[in-house]
């Protein structure tokens, strides 16, 4: 089971880009070990200006391969910075032709596994992807119009191994080779503003396709991952399309589709019909920025449920069901959110027995909000108003493979935080993961492994293989006895045959 976590397309203990994953869900994988306000550690913090309602977010991925996390993260400047998880220092920066508004995406794109590259798009819709080990330009491109988020996804769209990269701007939507920006294939079909596509094989060739709120026409469309053409669209009630999610929420084997209007929102099938809709008369997604997050079935009836929150004067949060698009619960006690800072659900804090959302308001607070009842537990003011909304994001910033928790603050909050707990223990790899991670500390011999100084003694037959905490595979081979492999400090994980131990070299 751990090892499918590891090498998800998103790993657990990482934020690989808006709304975390291709799917948009918005949900955290992994479980923190915060208990209240008192349990938030500083680690490190940085000025990064930001503009109002339009801003990026941060990805927490090793970026540069050197086993340790990295946070990747643009500001209106047009500054891209990756910082160095555990400690904030810059590590390289990149000076884009306009302010960078979307949460930049990495993935495996040119075929050298020894770093990642990553991809981010500019306000005036230009698409760079760089280097993840020095930063340095690999390419760029012109797309045309300009975007208020344009976050780029990453998916291998044409089959030959290596990821591509999708974006969609005020001009539609493109799909450009990550190694050297060539074009698969544009679409003005997908003419998205402020919203970002979401990526899955829903028409079942093998292929993924883009799903994505255009703006132009108030539809959602869903177009072909080969090469473009529409499959299927439906009509969105009013304006302010949001980003959707795509995920299969209720374990039937397909795909449904979660996005929110204006006033409504929409469970659509993988096929284009649509499920329910909800009409609720609160203002949900004006200017296509807030959007719907998926977490877990809170009413008990096997369905994933959905949290939205309120935007332009609306101090609503809500879950809905996601079997029929009935509100289970709402609240309208909190401030005024702001639309780039998509909520973040998760399980974040121990002490209460569930899920929690983190919800940044205009104030500059963060409020943690119990996903089974929408009270309030606790609240931390990191900034001020009346434009102080952030970005929350649960990851593993240290590889320690414990969660940490990452603030990113908007124009009259402007900075990047990051806290680790007070609070010591197991670590879980994932938030439905039943077991425990136990730190095995230098010189405590597994069954099958034993950590030396900074060498890995591995004893057993089978084929063995060693990850870092971000799911990177770092070396592999047969075992037929023992060997010893040499290791930076850092988390690590061990396969060998059927058995995975997490492993600590200090």
């Amino acid at each position: 089971m751990y090892f499918a976590l590891i090498i998800s397309a998103c790993p657990p203990m990482a934020w690989c880009g808006f709304k975390r994953d291709n799917a948009g869900t918005g949900r955290a994988q992994a479980t923190a070990l915060f208990s209240g306000v008192s349990s938030l550690v500083p680690l490190w913090s940085y000025s990064l200006s930001a503009s109002t309602g339009v801003y990026s977010g941060p990805m927490v991925m090793d970026v540069d391969g050197d086993g340790i996390p990295n946070i990747v993260v643009g500001d209106n400047v047009g500054d891209l910075r990756c910082f160095n998880g555990p400690d904030g220092v810059i590590n390289w920066s990149y000076r884009a032709s306009s302010g960078i508004y979307s949460t930049p995406a990495a993935g495996e794109m040119d075929g050298d596994p020894s770093s990642l590259e990553v991809a981010f798009v500019s306000s005036n819709a230009t698409l760079y992807v760089l280097s993840g080990s020095d930063g340095h330009l690999l390419w760029s491109a012109s797309l045309g119009g300009y975007t208020y988020n344009g976050s780029p996804r990453l998916a291998d769209m044409d089959g030959d191994g290596l990821l591509d990269v999708i974006v969609s701007t005020s001009s539609g939507t493109f799909v450009r080779r990550g190694y050297d920006g060539s074009t698969i294939w544009s679409s003005s079909q997908g003419v998205a503003i402020g919203s970002v596509p979401a990526v899955a094989d829903i028409n079942r060739d093998g292929y993924p396709d883009v799903i994505v709120a255009d703006d132009d026409s108030y539809w959602l469309k869903a177009l072909n991952g080969l090469d473009g053409s529409l499959l299927w669209s439906v009509s969105i009630y009013n304006s302010d399309i949001s980003s959707p999610i795509v995920e299969d929420i209720d374990g039937d084997g397909h795909y449904d589709i979660i996005v929110s209007s204006d006033r409504e929102i929409y469970r659509v099938n993988e096929d284009g019909t649509l499920r329910w809709s909800s009409l609720t008369y609160i203002n949900l997604s004006y200017d296509a920025h807030e959007s719907p997050v998926s977490g877990w079935d809170i009413d008990g009836d096997g369905v994933r449920d959905i949290f939205q929150s309120g935007y332009f004067g609306d101090t609503t949060l809500m879950a809905i069901s996601g079997a029929d698009g009935s509100i289970i619960w709402l609240t309208t006690s909190l401030t005024e959110t702001h639309g780039s800072a998509p909520i973040t659900v998760g399980d974040f804090d121990a002490s209460n027995p569930g899920y929690e959302i983190l919800y940044n308001d205009h104030d500059g607070v963060l409020t943690v909000i119990d996903a089974a009842t929408g009270s309030s537990l606790w609240s931390y003011t990191y900034g001020g108003g009346p434009y102080g909304s952030g970005y929350s994001v649960l990851a593993d910033v240290n590889g320690d493979t414990c969660v940490d928790f990452i603030l990113r603050g908007e124009d009259d909050s402007p900075i990047l935080a990051v806290f680790t707990s007070s609070v010591y223990g197991s670590c879980r790899l994932s938030w439905d993961d039943p077991d425990g991670v136990v730190e095995t500390p230098s010189g405590m011999e597994t069954p099958s492994v034993e950590v030396v100084g900074r060498t890995l003694i591995l004893r057993g037959e089978g084929r063995y293989e060693i990850l870092s905490a971000s799911g990177r595979l770092l070396s592999s081979g047969a075992l037929e006895g023992e060997r010893a492999v040499s290791l930076g400090t850092g988390a690590y994980f061990v396969k060998i045959g059927e058995k995975v131990r997490k492993v600590i070299v200090r």
